[in-house]
């Protein structure tokens, strides 16, 4: 079979971008879809798993029709990754849907002499937190209605034709009864849950478990709790910012996982919401 170039984003963390795979920059192996499980032991069975710190190496050719555009894509690989390194803030690699949070730290260079349009270079990728993640989000309003990401104009869902203008950042599903949240992993997803004003002391149950802060939200105030990074924080109409984590349920985990599939979620409509999956693998989904 013919050889297919891998399209692989990379995104610093100012939202710089640069596309590997495309005009003149082009990555058609590397071992970014390998992964290894450490393992600890205690008397010679294993008690567990762990990755650690992960380095990855990804050969990149720059292959330019002039100089001039060699030369540009030489600095920028290096301006858009070594802004992360000196900020100490993941950048991130991304290939299709999934992005792996990660730091450009090193390039070694062969064949930059031959003409200036032209270099061989292995960049050096090193990452504290191994997963590749996907982000999905799913909107609840506190007049019924429900989004998801994914949706175009005349899409068609529970059987009804979506033909909305495009006045909304997603398109409406129709009003349903029973609300659900589909949690398209394989496992239990970490997330984020965001609550808009106002709302007092917001309760959501998301598959039969209570996600709860006694805490209050107001008019144009969010709320985000973060299952991955444990915290939990208030977001006022100025941008600063109020730690809320002592006002949690201790009752119910609040950073629960969501289970995999269909979870029914309730709430008292009087504020709306967004939940963002975070669907973890150790290498991106085969499409």
């Amino acid at each position: 079979c013919s050889t297919v170039l891998e399209q692989v984003k990379f995104r610093n963390h100012i939202k710089e971008e640069m596309d590997w795979g495309k005009n003149g920059i082009f990555v058609n192996y590397s071992d970014l879809h390998d992964y290894s499980w450490n393992y600890t032991s205690d008397n010679n069975k294993i008690s567990g798993f762990n990755k650690g710190i992960v380095t990855k190496t990804v050969p990149i050719v720059i292959h330019c029709n002039s100089d001039a555009e060699g030369l540009v894509l030489k600095n920028k690989l290096l301006e858009i990754g070594e802004k992360d390194i000196l900020a100490v803030q993941h950048g991130k690699l991304i290939i299709g849907d999934y992005y792996l949070k990660c730091f450009i730290r090193g390039s070694k260079k062969g064949k930059y002499l031959m003409r200036k349009g032209y270099m061989e270079t292995t960049l050096s990728i090193v990452t504290d937190y191994p997963q590749w993640v996907k982000e999905s989000t799913t909107s609840f309003r506190a007049d019924g209605r429900v989004t998801t990401d994914g949706q175009t104009s005349g899409d068609k869902v529970g059987g009804k034709n979506l033909d909305f203008k495009r006045d909304f950042p997603y398109d409406y599903t129709s009003d349903m009864t029973n609300k659900t949240l589909n949690n398209t992993g394989f496992v239990g997803t970490n997330f984020k849950l965001i609550i808009y004003g106002a709302a007092i002391n917001p309760t959501v149950h998301i598959g039969g478990h209570t996600y709860q802060v006694n805490c209050s939200v107001g008019d144009g105030e969010y709320l985000t709790i973060d299952s991955l990074e444990k915290t939990i924080y208030l977001t006022k109409q100025d941008g600063t910012t109020v730690n809320c984590f002592n006002q949690r349920n201790r009752a119910s985990y609040v950073f629960e996982q969501i289970p995999s599939g269909q979870n029914t979620v309730t709430w008292d409509n009087t504020f709306g919401f967004d939940v963002i999956l975070l669907e973890e693998r150790s290498e991106p989904r085969w499409t």
